[in-house]
């Protein structure tokens, strides 16, 4: 049986020893203090099946709106309120803001059976979406970041599940890049599909998303990036959990995004990250300040492997020692392929069109295999790493 897991929101460590006392024999609760993106995180990431809402004394206007601004993005989330006592104008004041229950702490017995009540009524609240999502970071532009998750996706879709559908979120910068080395139009762009959003359903992906010959569908951002201010960023939220909901796996590239806020978001939704770094010092400064704001904005960024970028052999700033300075995991070196891959892209072929069998796939394959498994793919060997220098960072 799957364990049950609760996020509990309160600013109160008391209240939150309460309802989690009350709760432990039902499941795992998380205690959250007032924190929206960091909320909607979570449930995107832990799978949450109910999440505890603080109602008391000062705190109902701002419990109402997070719950109201949850709900947006988690239409289908249980919210459940709670207070010491409640009283029929707090109850409809939470109700109002869409929170589907209401608990008294004075009551953990009466608390418990409601939360079973709930589990029973509602065993798969919320719809946990079946997709994968595999986010692909870059602190700076032109270090690989695209490139990787172009062939990333590629290898996904050609060679590991071939029969399901695999989407390339391309939002990377310099926008449309990824579709301009594929030799694929895309004309239905991220806000146009935001902007979609009521009526959005598999006839709508057929017909508007672009596809490449393979049959990976790529989406993009709009080339003018100021019509992102168009639409809301709940709205861009609920569009990237939508699409993991019609996506075995969605693969985002978020070389040099500077969306912070989507970032997070994304991030917190994802299944697998990725941060792709060069072997030099402006890299490595780039990707420290992007992990120091996740850090300070509370994500963990221990979920996150470095991929090096444009790997060479004869620069002795070494991987392994990137990966410690900047405190993740080294997952791969991604070998030094500049000029096959200008002429790849300027005749509008990948690199795993035109020399299939290259090292620099072989390093993706490793990460797709991984990503594959449980859907009967065949898993390949691990990636070596390189050696350790001391010469820098010291």
């Amino acid at each position: 049986m799957v364990e049950k897991r609760f996020i509990v929101v309160t600013d109160n460590e008391t209240r939150f020893n309460e309802l989690s006392d009350a709760l432990k024999s039902t499941g795992t609760s998380v205690w959250l203090h007032w924190n929206t993106d960091l909320l909607a995180q979570l449930v995107g990431s832990l799978g949450t099946d109910i999440v505890f809402v603080d109602f008391i004394g000062d705190n109902a206007e701002r419990a109402a709106e997070l719950t109201r601004s949850l709900l947006v993005v988690y239409p289908r989330l249980w919210v459940v309120g709670f207070s010491h006592r409640a009283d029929s104008a707090l109850i409809l004041e939470a109700m109002r803001a869409g929170a589907r229950d209401f608990i008294e702490l004075q009551s953990p017995m009466d608390a418990l059976r409601t939360v079973k009540a709930i589990l029973e009524q509602s065993p798969a609240l919320p719809a946990q979406p079946s997709g994968k999502l595999i986010t692909i970071l870059g602190a700076r532009p032109g270090i690989g970041t695209t490139t990787a998750a172009m062939h990333l996706s590629l290898l996904l879709k050609q060679e590991y599940l071939p029969d399901q559908p695999i989407l390339l979120l391309d939002f990377g910068y310099p926008s449309g890049d990824a579709a301009l080395y594929l030799d694929t139009k895309v004309a239905f762009n991220f806000c146009d599909a935001v902007r979609s959003l009521r009526r959005f359903d598999q006839a709508l992906l057929n017909t508007a998303f672009a596809h490449h010959k393979s049959g990976l569908a790529i989406m993009s951002l709009p080339q003018n990036l100021a019509d992102l201010r168009d639409i809301t960023p709940t709205d861009a939220m609920t569009m990237l959990s939508l699409l993991k909901s019609y996506f075995k796996v969605v693969v985002v590239d978020l070389g040099g995004f500077a969306g912070l806020d989507l970032l997070l978001y994304a991030l917190g939704i994802s299944d697998h990250i990725e941060l792709v770094c060069e072997q030099s010092l402006p890299s490595v400064y780039s990707a420290r300040q992007l992990l120091m704001n996740l850090r300070e904005r509370g994500f963990d960024t221990e979920q996150i492997g470095l991929l090096t970028g444009k790997y060479d052999t004869r620069i002795d700033l070494a991987p392994a020692q990137i990966a410690q300075n900047l405190q993740i995991r080294l997952d791969g070196n991604l070998p030094q392929r500049t000029d096959k891959m200008i002429a790849c892209a300027n005749i509008g072929k990948p690199l795993l069109e035109v020399a299939p069998k290259d090292p620099y796939l072989n390093v993706l394959r490793g990460i797709a295999a991984d990503l594959a498994k449980g859907t009967g793919a065949k898993v390949q060997g691990p990636i070596q790493n390189a050696t350790i220098f001391e010469r820098y960072f010291s």
